[in-house]
């Protein structure tokens, strides 16, 4: 999100001291925060809100499109080669990002996951989530696939709001939601432990990059240009 706000405030400030002064942003990516509330309600072992279930079943709730930054300032050969130019500046000037440390932290996590998803105590929790989801008339053995019967209908059906309850209503009785998370932060804190020389470099090198986008935040805001 900080380096969408920093390429932004460098591509205005660079475009209004190209002449362009009204531009405020126009065709530029928004720098929104996440929304969770948009977020599939489903994690990877269950059904995360029993109210949520009988409202919305398996489906997010409805997103809101995202405003356009600012209003179109120009058009013509002039004002695309401005465009394009800026743009190139800005990525200049923001740089890479860190390292190979996104692709470390994602093999990590994929590593946790795996062992969690083997791990006998969540086998056994997911056993008995199982067995709750058939007493309630529900085949289901993966609570990680179960959304996926419903999620690409358009409308939501009572049969979905069903499901969706027992699997809130199963997940909380078998306890399957807080023995998976606690055997996977166990893997994650062993993972950590194990990678702690790489993982550390890797968010020395974030943090510089993070005060890097705050100088560039602080001096090339819309404000700055003339």
């Amino acid at each position: 999100m900080k380096e969408i706000q920093a390429r932004n405030a460098l591509v205005v400030s660079c475009m209004r001291r190209a002449g362009f002064t009204a531009f405020g942003g126009d065709g530029l990516q928004p720098a929104q925060a996440p929304d969770n509330a948009t977020a599939l309600p489903a994690g990877a072992w269950g059904y995360l809100g029993a109210g949520a279930a009988a409202v919305q079943g398996f489906h997010p709730p409805t997103r809101t499109a995202p405003r356009p930054v600012g209003s179109p300032a120009g058009s013509g050969e002039a004002y695309d080669a401005a465009r394009v130019d800026c743009d190139r500046q800005a990525a200049e000037r923001i740089g890479s990002p860190p390292g190979n440390g996104t692709a470390l932290v994602s093999r990590l996590f994929d590593e946790s996951f795996r062992a969690t998803g083997r791990d006998e105590r969540v086998v056994a929790a997911t056993r008995n989530w199982s067995g709750c989801m058939a007493a309630a008339g529900f085949q289901a053995d993966d609570p990680a696939v179960l959304p996926g019967r419903f999620q690409g209908a358009r409308e939501i059906t009572a049969s979905e709001i069903a499901t969706a309850r027992a699997d809130a209503d199963c997940t909380a009785s078998s306890n399957l939601g807080g023995i998976w998370f606690a055997v996977l932060a166990g893997y994650q804190r062993q993972l950590i432990d194990r990678n702690a020389q790489a993982l550390t470099a890797q968010r020395e090198a974030v943090r510089a990059q993070d005060e890097k986008l705050m100088r560039l935040l602080a001096g090339d805001g819309p404000s700055a240009a003339p």
